[in-house]
């Protein structure tokens, strides 16, 4: 399957549809909640970065140099940089980590969300 984001600015405001199209390989013995996009978004977190490497409405996996710990709280934004060029939407979202992996000089990390919505302010996760 393939994610789609179309996003429209209408009277000050954002509207966006995420929409599916189906692709080849989809494997339906996997069994979460809800459908995984292989999509690279730049990734935002405290105290440093990371690129997504899947992405649902239920959470994200995504790589980074950061260690962090199954079991902990984390924010973190999406840059959605081609909805609106020149000034990403940010997707703020806070959840809990449920799996890390370790690989080279990587870390994988898949967090479960509790919550997100959409923000453009341009301010730093972690910052007031």
């Amino acid at each position: 399957m393939y994610l789609w984001l179309n996003c429209v600015s209408r009277e000050k405001s954002l509207h966006c549809v995420m929409m599916m199209t189906p692709g080849t390989g989809a494997d339906r013995s996997d069994r979460r909640r809800a459908a995984r996009f292989r999509i690279a978004i730049p990734v935002e977190l405290e105290g440093g970065t990371g690129t997504t490497r899947d992405v649902s409405l239920s959470g994200v996996y995504f790589e980074t140099d950061q260690s962090f710990a199954p079991g902990e709280e984390i924010s973190l934004a999406l840059l959605l940089e081609r909805v609106s060029p020149g000034r990403p939407v940010r997707l703020e979202c806070e959840g809990r980590i449920v799996r890390v992996s370790r690989f080279d000089s990587q870390i994988g990390v898949a967090v479960a969300f509790s919550s997100y919505r959409f923000g453009s302010s341009g301010r730093s996760i972690g910052s007031a």
